[in-house]
């Protein structure tokens, strides 16, 4: 089999190759080239311009796949061009949307993929429902042969999840330099993070896979934890205590409205993810990785690669500026 992903050296589709690697799957990556693949010569890398379609155009030439996936699809029109260039060049093309679409505030805890897609506080939520929208009508129109994938929040080893992303190690830093920690609300919400080593076992299973053309899938860990745990656990990796500081998610919104809109549409809200459909579809996918073990790996990961522990000044300077607002309110 031979799939092309568009994309391919992030945080999740890193996974996803190595795990298509495993499986004896031939694997094309298109994009810049400018992000160095751990993975060396075992991958095929077209180098272009995604954004330039003549450019892409070029990179693919007469070449055909089993499966195309899109990584870094964002907006509608990104679908559009999508949809011109592989119908015909691909059985499966599978776009990477995301498990904020779901309605928010939510209806019910307990999220599955009939949950209705409705987001009217983040735009990136709300551009990845119009690209399923174009999707679904491709599909029922001209036969193209989608298949949507919805992961939650995603981490890699190396990554420390927070409220502000965990890529670089900020938060992690400011909890071992003893300086105090933001989680919005009481902290008592539910959240679900899941590693990218297992979600790629998910995914693999799709690849080719004819029963999954027409459908959505979310593919997320079982696992539901509170925000206060999450910044507990990292804490707990790193060997210290996190100082942690409750603050609506309402008042981080007026200091930062990126980070505010992926609280406001997403994080600050419980939820749980119904992995039934995923597992029917894959049998024998389970998530194998806990949190806590997760952190461990980052640690590690951390140790071995110090160069990524990487500390965003803006970061700091933003947190201690609400913070300051906050004590100066509440005194």
């Amino acid at each position: 089999m031979r799939i092309l992903f568009i994309g391919g050296t992030g945080n999740i589709s890193t996974s996803c190759t190595r795990e298509a690697l495993s499986r004896g799957i031939e694997v094309y990556h298109l994009n810049r080239g400018k992000t160095k693949s751990e993975l060396g010569g075992r991958v095929t890398t077209l180098s272009c311009d995604i954004k330039n379609r003549t450019e892409v155009k070029r990179a693919i030439g007469d070449l055909t796949f089993d499966v195309v996936v899109n990584w870094i699809a964002f907006s509608p029109e990104d679908i559009e061009e999508d949809i011109s260039l592989f119908t015909g060049r691909t059985a499966q093309y599978i776009f990477i949307s995301s498990a904020s679409v779901y309605h928010k505030p939510p209806r019910h805890y307990i999220i599955t993929e009939s949950t209705p897609a409705y987001n009217p506080f983040w735009e990136y939520s709300q551009k990845k429902i119009a690209c399923e929208k174009r999707l679904w009508r491709a599909y029922s129109e001209e036969g193209f042969p989608m298949t949507v994938v919805r992961p939650s929040h995603t981490y890699s080893d190396g990554w420390m999840p927070n409220i502000w992303g965990g890529r670089d190690f900020t938060i992690s830093q400011r909890m071992l330099d003893g300086k105090r920690v933001i989680v919005h609300g009481d902290g008592q919400s539910l959240w679900t993070l899941t590693h990218t080593d297992d979600f790629a076992v998910g995914f693999a299973g799709l690849l080719g896979n004819p029963n999954a053309i027409g459908e959505t899938f979310q593919i997320t860990s079982d696992e539901a934890i509170t925000w206060d745990q999450v910044h507990q656990i990292v804490g707990a990796a790193l060997g210290v205590e996190p100082k942690i500081v409750h603050i609506p998610s309402e008042v981080i919104n007026r200091f930062d409205s990126s980070v505010g809109a992926g609280l406001l549409g997403d994080k600050a809200y419980s939820v749980v993810f119904d992995n039934t459909k995923i597992k029917r579809f894959v049998p024998g996918f389970v998530c194998r990785i806990p949190f806590h073990e997760g952190m461990r790996r980052s640690v590690a990961y951390l140790d071995a690669h110090p160069e990524r522990r990487i500390v965003e000044p803006a970061v700091n300077s933003l947190i201690d500026r609400i913070l300051a607002a906050w004590d100066a309110q509440s005194s």
